[in-house]
């Protein structure tokens, strides 16, 4: 919507879960009129637009509203509005750990663990493994919380005094029962964890004070469910499970330093701990579920299902194959894929490799993309042939580090009921260190953190701890990334040739940046 004026249906497919038809904006005679009016439009070149998956129809109608005008001067742009409520669950769910005791507690415990294992050293301060001040970590956090922009992260300039070599055997040698004794002592902890839902009358005592007030959660459940005394029983709290529970995260923390594959301690620490609660809680747990990100994947992945008037992208593809039959040629056509639209474009990729003539190929531009590269090195293996030009805006790692996933300066200044603390990094590293799984030998999801994702300068840059032995789809995607020029243009890169060009530091902002977009304009205008 433009001042309250309809987007054309003409320049637009709304689909959801991967469908047109019952419940969108789309049905198949809309799309035959896409396909007529782009023939009437005569200039021989196609535009299609993805937006990320994360998004509601509302945003984007407006990414397309705004982005319209400026396409329309070069081609005939259509727009793919595929909504999903998921962003909104991962926003809600990791919303609520601003309110969330226990979850506030564990960080600031794992904190002290990995720094008393690892050291400390930021270029101001050294802190030696073993000589760790708690009430200084626990303020360092606690600043943070209260003023959760970047230049408060914990930490933030974090290298570890260890070696690699003592990271791993500082993770075989984490000791459950002196955690025990530790937390045990640990008022604030003990607090925190009287809190969670469904202790038996009488049995808060234990972890606090009489009278501390329950904290219903799905968090707060799931954790209950790991930490009861009695598998599968809700009810008295074992100490032993706590303290296993916090043993479990720490060896996975430094193990991850051990293998150089963190994300930085503070969002380390968050990933583990999300991690080990999300995986190793109850079948049944909906905190869990929600942050299933293969649920987004498979909205893309069923648009492109068999009925060519029911399923989104299929619908187009065959309508498309239609006109050329009839004529005349559409020399051009450009993918546009901004964050998880690199999904949707990949299998767009695929169904038009069986769909559409052999000589039909795409320039392909991505926007920070969030797909992985597995998925990205399978695509170019099997349908490379179908790739003409290919152009990719990223940010530079130290950027993407410091993007956190939610809220800005003005929201905090006007208090805002949510805050940035949960996660001081990009949606990448998120999906990275959380959301996303490959495909095993097997043929099921393995779940793993650190995933090569195509748009993180680290997966492209640090070929040590990213070798091409131990990460063969990496390696391949390198190489092909290098067979063409200017195939990667990484922020910020401005005053540079144009086309290559581009000024986001916000991985929500290259649809919206005047660098990016003015790049854009010129790879539409001509390669």
């Amino acid at each position: 919507m433009i001042k309250g004026v309809p987007m054309d249906k003409r320049y637009y497919v709304h689909s959801r879960n991967g469908c047109i038809g019952a419940g969108t904006d789309t049905t198949r005679v809309d799309v035959d009129a896409i396909v007529q009016a782009l023939k009437d439009d005569g200039r021989g070149h196609l535009v299609l637009h993805f937006h990320g998956g994360l998004v509601s129809k509302a945003a984007g109608m407006e990414i397309a509203a705004r982005l319209a005008p400026a396409y329309r001067e070069y081609a005939y742009p259509v727009f793919y509005v595929w909504e999903s409520g998921f962003m909104e669950a991962i926003r809600n769910n990791l919303r609520e750990l601003w309110d969330e005791p226990v979850f506030k507690q564990l960080v600031r415990k794992l904190m002290e663990y990995a720094l008393q294992r690892l050291g400390s050293t930021d270029g101001a301060r050294s802190i030696a493994p073993g000589n760790v001040d708690p009430r200084k970590v626990r303020d360092t956090v606690d600043a943070f919380w209260a003023h959760p922009d970047r230049e408060h992260v914990p930490y933030r300039g974090f290298e570890p005094m260890a070696s690699a070599a003592a990271s791993r055997s500082a993770a075989h040698s984490v000791d459950v029962d002196e955690i025990q004794a530790d937390l045990e002592t640990d008022a604030e902890f003990a607090a925190a964890f009287a809190t969670l839902p469904d202790l038996p009358p009488g049995t808060r005592s234990v972890f606090a004070r009489a009278g501390s007030m329950e904290r219903r959660s799905p968090f707060s459940e799931a954790v209950s469910d790991r930490v009861a005394e009695q598998a599968g029983a809700r009810g008295l709290i074992s100490w032993f499970k706590v303290a296993l529970l916090v043993k479990r995260i720490l060896m996975n923390l430094l193990h991850r330093y051990g293998s150089g594959r963190d994300h930085g301690l503070y969002a380390t620490v968050v990933e583990e701990i999300v991690r080990e609660v999300r995986l190793g809680g109850s079948a049944l747990n909906e905190w869990g579920k929600t942050l299933q990100w293969n649920r987004m994947k498979q909205d893309a992945l069923d648009a492109f299902g068999l009925d060519p008037d029911l399923h989104a992208g299929t619908a187009l593809l065959h309508r498309l194959n239609q006109a050329m039959a009839d004529g005349p040629a559409l020399p051009r056509i450009t993918l546009i894929g901004h964050s998880t639209g690199a999904i949707y474009i990949a299998h767009w990729l695929a169904k038009a490799h069986t769909m559409l003539p052999p000589s039909v190929r795409f320039d392909l531009v991505f926007l920070a993309p969030a797909i992985s590269y597995e998925l990205f090195d399978r695509t170019v293996t099997q349908y490379g042939s179908r790739i003409g030009q290919f152009r990719m805006f990223c940010m530079r790692d130290e950027l993407e580090r410091d993007d956190q996933v939610w809220g800005d300066d003005s929201e905090l200044a006007h208090g805002m009921d949510w805050r940035r603390f949960v996660y001081p990094s990009s949606l990448l590293y998120l999906v990275s260190g959380i959301l996303e799984s490959r495909q095993g030998d097997d043929g099921r999801l393995v779940d793993e953190p650190d995933m090569p994702m195509l748009g993180m300068e680290r997966f492209f840059s640090r070929t040590e701890t990213y070798s091409n032995q131990a990460f063969p789809a990496v390696a391949r995607v390198r190489q092909w990334l290098g067979q063409q020029p200017h195939r990667l243009v990484w922020s910020k890169a401005e005053g540079q040739t144009a086309g290559l060009n581009c000024g986001s530091f916000d991985h929500g902002g290259f649809d919206d940046d005047p660098t990016t977009l003015e790049s854009l304009g010129t790879l539409l205008k001509g390669w």
